[in-house]
């Protein structure tokens, strides 16, 4: 298939596809992540840390954090500033709380995008890698429930985007490497300088390429990094005393990992199986071209003489960056103590630009050979194949299985599969290999965002009584639990007012005396217990029964649209007087 020097991407060479198809597959990528601008927001971190944003905003203080009335110490400054100033431009809203995650997911997937066609010298592997991280389930779960790591992922990225720059087109950029490094720190720590520490100076170690070393502008470089780490360890000083920068530089970001105080039982494995989710869309041929990869190496060099040749500096002209970045940092992170499957996200662009290399090797090959099958990559297309129809199965068993879905499933099939009709009619074989792969994972994917993840935050009741309440109690400053623990952060940022779990009935009869009238959230499983902890001084009205569920550790079986009812349980919204 030939294409014109105007429509094509990459004029000097055939291309794949012309800019109508990456126009389209581009929409196609980013659809699922736009979808989850409206969608309400679940306990535990994500309510936690919008909570939290709101609370800085109220407070008018923008270095103390503050957490549902108390100092809150656990992460860093920056996220919360990004937060809080999209609220103070647009009020308390889902969308608001999501414009800072989904602006810097954009970001980095320029990021990604530069940093792969400096690496390749090839746009179409860098728009691939674009299309592979873009839908990577990794990604997914980091925007549709924000934490900290999607901001020090993009900003990992760009470290890594400037680092490409800065040697390969202009030395100024290091400066722009060590300036997102530091935002990065001041976003979760020092592993943001970690991790490039593992990537580029393992490769220039590697290497022993000191030159490159020496080029990297380290003086002011290194000042630069640190430097908003330093000026965030005032404030913490400040109000906590050494305490503060202690926590902030090492147990909140190393003890996590090491320090006895995490210690989990040792599954060193953990991390790799995590990776294969987070990278799903491609996982299969991945693993196949890792394997490939180390199959011929041994078979030309031998990997018993690899000790020699990194001792005779056999491989100084090489690039181990993304290499280091992904299976160096895989293999250093398997011996932690602390194992949260989020923390497999931070190499996981290094995962998709290695992989869009081998991806533009299998589409290439069927656009030459004008076969669905060619012969020389036959079994790696196969698994390709094969990934598309476990998503597309995954998305015919939502109405099966889940839920009965409305218009809008309906209307999202049908315009993806008439996308996907348009490419088949008038494209070559490779992108329509390409298609059938993205569009199923974006269906997949779009599903989620516009019936999954609104029926599981249907059992997340918060929304629900946040409104109720700051019609029916606009004054109060506080929302009173009882069985409802006080991290359930979603009550205090939907109903605008600080939780509290009692454990002392004198506080809220307190509040009764003050106010003659209060209500009382209560968990189902503790209504007999009121009598009990309350006594018979005060009257309780039923007002509101919500159903619920504990949606941010879903069991498999809450899925089940015929088990789901057995799972659930109750909330009751109580008003409460004097007797």
């Amino acid at each position: 298939m030939k294409h014109s020097n105007d429509d094509s991407l990459n004029s000097h060479q055939s291309s794949l596809f012309t800019k109508t198809h990456l126009y389209i597959l581009l929409f196609v990528s980013l659809l699922p992540l736009f979808l989850t601008f409206p969608l309400d927001l679940i306990d535990i971190d994500s309510s936690q840390y919008a909570e939290i944003s709101r609370e800085l905003v109220e407070s008018g203080n923008p270095f103390v954090i503050i957490d549902n009335g108390r100092k809150y110490l656990d992460k860093p400054i920056l996220t919360f500033w990004k937060i809080a100033a999209s609220f103070a431009i647009f009020g308390y809203e889902n969308f608001a709380f999501r414009i800072p995650a989904i602006l810097l997911t954009l970001l980095s997937l320029m990021g990604i995008f530069k940093l792969t066609e400096l690496y390749s010298g090839n746009r179409e592997i860098a728009w691939l890698a674009v299309f592979l991280y873009s839908l990577s389930p990794g990604l997914y779960s980091m925007v549709v429930d924000p934490k900290i790591d999607v901001y020090l992922t993009a900003y990992l990225i760009l470290v890594h985007c400037f680092y490409y720059m800065g040697f390969k087109v202009n030395r100024n950029y290091y400066y722009l490497m060590y300036l997102a490094m530091g935002l990065g720190f001041v976003t979760k720590g020092p592993i943001a300088m970690v991790i490039p520490a593992i990537s580029i100076g393992g490769d220039i170690l590697f290497r022993r390429d000191w030159k490159r070393l020496l080029e990297m502008k380290l003086f002011p470089g290194v000042f630069l990094s640190l430097l908003p780490a330093l000026l965030w360890c005032i404030p913490l000083y400040l109000e906590f005393k050494t305490y503060g920068p202690y926590f902030f530089l090492w147990i909140q970001s190393f003890g996590r990992f090491y320090l006895k105080r995490y210690n989990q039982s040792l599954n060193p494995f953990y991390f790799y199986s995590s990776f294969s989710w987070a990278f799903g869309i491609f996982i299969l041929p991945f693993f196949y071209f890792a394997i490939a990869k180390l199959r011929s190496y041994n078979k030309q060099n031998g990997i018993l003489k690899l000790p020699k040749r990194i001792l005779n500096n056999e491989y100084k002209k090489g690039d181990f960056v993304l290499g280091f970045w992904l299976f160096l940092f895989l293999f250093l992170i398997s011996f932690s103590r602390f194992q949260l499957p989020q923390y497999i996200y931070w190499c996981l662009p290094a995962g998709a630009i290695l992989g869009s290399g081998f991806l533009y090797k299998i589409l290439n090959s069927i656009h030459q050979n004008a076969s669905f099958f060619p012969k020389e990559n036959r079994f790696p297309i196969s698994l390709l194949y094969f990934t598309a129809i476990v998503f597309i199965l995954g998305s015919i068993s939502i109405p099966i299985l889940i839920m009965d879905v409305g218009l809008l499933y309906y209307f999202l099939f049908l315009l993806l599969f008439t996308v996907f009709l348009g490419f088949y009619l008038k494209s070559s074989k490779a992108i329509v290999a390409l298609s059938i792969l993205l569009l199923s994972v974006s269906l997949f994917f779009s599903h989620v965002s516009s019936v999954v993840y609104p029926l599981l935050t249907s059992y997340q009741p918060a929304k629900a009584v946040g409104k109720f309440l700051q019609i029916h109690e606009p004054n109060a400053s506080r929302l009173y639990l009882f069985g409802i623990p006080a991290s359930k952060r979603s009550y205090a940022f939907y109903s605008k007012r600080y939780t509290k779990t009692l454990f002392d009935p004198e506080i809220f009869e307190t509040e009764l005396k003050k106010d003659g009238t209060r209500y009382l959230l209560v968990q189902d499983s503790w209504v007999a217990k009121m009598g009990e902890f309350f006594g018979n001084k005060i009257e309780f009205t039923k007002v509101k029964v919500y159903t619920a569920y504990k949606v941010a550790t879903p069991q498999a079986q809450f899925f089940l649209k015929n088990r789901r009812d057995s799972l659930t349980n109750e909330v009751i919204l109580y008003q409460a007087r004097f007797k």
